[in-house]
């Protein structure tokens, strides 16, 4: 599963938010599950940052952010965050020039676009 955050960040915020998104993303890779994890910045755009992650499952991602280390360094840098969705299953993968293609089947449930908790049309 990779998790992509995208973060928009003043300019006069982008060396504290930076700081602190080195300090939550050491904390995140203690976390099991945890694959990899990269912040960048948009080449075009010096406010628009992101975030993103890899880990086993959305099991091991969900445990992770309850972990309070987690909470105390990530939380803060979320009121940044742009309101979208960012957990995505891995489909289709190429780790390495020329390597073989690794496939995923999804465990994205058929009914996912119009269930919702309690029987009622999702919103």
């Amino acid at each position: 599963m990779v998790v992509v955050t995208r973060l928009r960040v003043p300019p006069g915020d982008a060396g504290t938010f930076r700081e602190r998104a080195e300090r939550a993303l050491a904390v995140l890779a203690g976390e099991r599950g945890y694959r990899w994890a990269r912040l960048g910045r948009a080449v075009d755009d010096p406010e628009l940052w992101m975030i993103t992650s890899e880990w086993d499952g959305v099991g091991a991602w969900r445990r992770a952010l309850s972990a309070f280390d987690v909470r105390m360094e990530l939380t803060p840098l979320m009121a940044y965050a742009v309101d979208e969705p960012g957990a995505f299953e891995v489909l289709l993968a190429h780790d390495a020039a020329g390597g073989p293609a690794r496939r995923g089947g999804s465990d994205l449930a058929a009914d996912a676009a119009t269930a919702a908790p309690g029987g009622g049309p999702s919103r």
